[in-house]
């Protein structure tokens, strides 16, 4: 039987099977409360109203039920949805929504600022009262086309921290079958029974698909809306009773250090999931003292978010990122392309193909051909992550190849030492970069941000003597400077911004 895994095949079981099912957003003024059934006929009516738009749709927007709307009625219509990055500089949303090809860009209030600094000619949408009273001004759409299941649904950009943005798009196809492997017990294990709450924002690589996942399988949706603190994210997991959150871990360690400074009631969540960079094990220790379980969690924009999971709850094994998710392989390749072993030593470059991996970026040829290597099984994307994976196929990525730190010829793992130092009960977050050095070619430096209590009281060598004392380190990894800093320079999706944090740093030394 032909049948297409598009977001149609999603639609009917929201409508069919979960139409009681709750969705609660966040608006600055408060929260909307409505059911699956709701959302669908709100869809079915934008659909109608969208049918006249181009082939690619831009959104800039929150965690919002408004934004919900958009993700899937504008892939009904067999069009693509372009979320944009809303920390992008003005540029680069001008760059992306150029090569995206938007006919029209829709944003949420909040982000008139941005929007009135774009040079871009493309037709500008606020989403507000005005806009949902024009959404029910149309009839519901009752017939939506079957769209063929490998056509583009959600394009997104990566962030840019090496270069211009790249753009990869996610098909029908890919958000089905990723959404189904985040139900699995051994992943996400999302049931009906559950109340998510995505903090990783919808406008990049599509929330990692968990409300796709949640809506899925009926979970009850909790959405953060616009902004988000440690304060807000709390807030709702206490009042709606969430039992599962995935974000960054930047966002954790802040909200970690909220909930334990104001005792904050953590008592019906039960499982958080972090990815985009390596989380201390601090972070596992904290969550577990409150009776929450965290996941380790790796994947990039290229592999539609989460492609490893690791469950482990020891310290130790939490440092991995954890084993390929079903319909995912992996392998390790030295700089000529040879596969090295799996001996959880020998280091390479992590390549990664599957179900939800992109075959290359959108309208860039020379960026596809560089990121991608065919051989006898068929093409793999370079991640460009330096790892190690070990005879159960768990991977622990040990760097960024660009964020390698090569010191007399050999090489220091920045990653190994931000996260030792914040094992430093008096350290919030930490980042170690590489700066130019005569003698050795590089050599780290640290920035470091105490928590609250310890501003101002910590010394370098506390920092230095906390290293040592772990005999993990040879003493020349031992970064040669350690900065006290407030706040740390992040991407836009949450990542410390390397490529600013070094440059910062010649600036100072110049």
């Amino acid at each position: 039987m032909d049948f297409n895994l598009n977001l149609k095949a999603l639609l009917w079981r929201m409508e069919e099977l979960y139409k009681e099912k709750e969705i609660v957003s966040r608006t600055f003024e408060g929260r909307e409360r409505y059911t699956y059934g709701q959302l669908t006929s709100e869809v079915r009516k934008l659909a109608n109203m969208l049918r006249g738009e181009g082939e690619v749709v831009g959104s800039m927007a929150w965690n919002t039920r408004r934004h919900l709307e958009m993700y899937l009625a504008v892939p009904l219509l067999g069009k693509v949805l372009h979320t944009i990055n809303v920390r992008f500089h003005p540029r680069e949303v001008d760059y992306v929504v150029e090569t995206a090809g938007d006919t029209v860009l829709f944003y949420d209030q909040d982000l008139e600022g941005t929007i009135s600094s774009l040079s871009t000619k493309v037709r500008k949408v606020a989403l507000d009262e005005r806009w949902d009273n024009q959404v029910d001004s149309w009839d519901e759409l009752n017939t939506l086309p079957d769209v063929e299941e490998r056509r583009g649904a959600i394009l997104c950009f990566t962030s840019g921290t090496t270069g211009r943005p790249k753009g990869v798009v996610y098909s029908h196809r890919s958000i089905f079958i990723h959404s189904l492997a985040l139900l699995a017990g051994d992943v996400m294990g999302i049931t009906s029974k559950d109340v998510v709450m995505p903090a990783v924002p919808m406008f990049h690589i599509s929330a990692w698909d968990v409300p796709f996942a949640s809506l899925m399988t009926g979970a009850k949706l909790v959405l953060p809306g616009p902004r988000p603190g440690p304060k807000e994210l709390a807030d709702l997991i206490q009042e709606e009773k969430v039992t599962m959150a995935v974000g960054a871990p930047t966002v954790w360690i802040s909200f970690l250090d909220y909930v334990k400074r104001e005792r904050v009631d953590l008592s019906s969540l039960k499982l958080i999931v972090t990815g985009g960079a390596e989380p201390p094990v601090s972070l596992l220790k904290g969550f577990r003292e409150l009776g929450v379980k965290t996941y380790h969690a790796w994947g990039m924009t290229e592999t539609e978010a989460i492609t490893t999971i690791n469950s482990s709850q020891e310290p130790e094994e939490f440092r991995k990122q954890g084993a390929p998710m079903p319909g995912v392989e992996f392998d390790v390749i030295s700089p000529p392309g040879s596969s090295l072993p799996w001996d959880g030593r020998t280091s390479g470059e992590l390549m990664v193909r599957g179900a939800w991996v992109t075959g290359g970026y959108f309208k860039d040829e020379a960026k596809s051909k560089e990121s991608t290597i065919h051989n006898l099984e068929g093409l793999w994307f370079r991640t460009g992550d330096v790892v190690t994976i070990d005879a159960r196929g768990n991977v622990k990525v040990v760097d960024r190849y660009k964020d390698l730190i090569k010191s007399g010829g050999e090489w220091i793992s920045s990653v190994d030492l931000e996260n030792a130092i914040m094992e430093y009960e008096p350290i919030l977050e930490a980042v170690v970069v590489g700066v130019p050095d005569e003698k050795w070619g590089e050599r780290p430096v640290a920035l470091v941000v105490p928590k609250a209590e310890f501003r101002g009281k910590l010394k370098e060598d506390d920092v230095k003597r906390h290293l040592e004392s772990l005999n993990r380190f040879p003493k020349w990894w031992i970064p040669d400077r350690v900065i006290f800093v407030d706040a740390i320079p992040k991407t836009s999706t949450g990542k410390m911004d390397k490529k600013e944090i070094r440059a910062s740093i010649n600036r100072l030394r110049e």
